[in-house]
């Protein structure tokens, strides 16, 4: 649990740019694969079990869903990428949100970018950095699912990955949303993004 965290609670589901909270609070937004834990990780941020509604069937998440943290930083839940089955004007719909928050919003001060520590980063992963570096967004890179992979061979994964992302990632943390480790380190890098 992060002790950092005191109070947390679900704002709104935003499934058209008109409807942002525009109150002025800085936000901190979660990108990742669908499935690869983020509505998991993001409940173990908020010291709250099921605030964040997690499904085993990818493509579940299909707002921008806002989370007020300690009254004053929104964690935001983005719609997951790959694997979506839905409709392909359903897709494009939230493409069109999503690229247009990451532009548009002047309250993002970073974007946290799940992976599975278990897998190589693949062109979807790759392609979100690179999206996200070129629109100027600070970037925060997780690692999650370390429960799932030996102590002797992290340092491996590590270096394998690391060869792979792009040279501006600086922020890598390892973190697993079932046991916790790793969580209160994160929560501290992002709450340094917002005072």
């Amino acid at each position: 649990m992060s002790s950092l965290v005191h109070t947390s609670e679900f704002c709104k589901s935003v499934f058209d740019l008109g409807q942002l909270p525009g109150d002025g609070l800085p936000e901190i937004a979660f990108a990742g694969r669908s499935n690869v834990g983020k509505s998991s990780l993001m409940n173990r941020l908020l010291n709250r079990r099921n605030l964040v509604k997690v499904s085993s069937r990818p493509g579940f998440t299909q707002s921008l869903n806002f989370f007020l943290v300690n009254g004053r930083v929104y964690f935001v839940d983005l719609p997951g990428y790959g694997f979506a089955r839905a409709p392909k004007h359903v897709i494009r719909q939230w493409h069109r949100l999503v690229d247009g928050y990451l532009e548009g919003s002047e309250y993002l001060r970073a974007v946290v970018c799940i992976l599975d520590i278990r897998r190589r980063p693949d062109p979807l992963d790759l392609d979100l950095l690179e999206y996200l570096n070129s629109i100027g967004r600070s970037i925060c890179v997780v690692l999650n699912k370390a429960d799932k992979i030996s102590q002797p061979k992290r340092k491996a994964r590590l270096k394998e990955i690391g060869q792979v992302l792009p040279a501006f990632v600086s922020d890598i943390v390892v973190v697993s949303a079932k046991t916790g480790e790793g969580v209160p380190g994160l929560c501290s890098t992002l709450f340094s993004r917002v005072d």
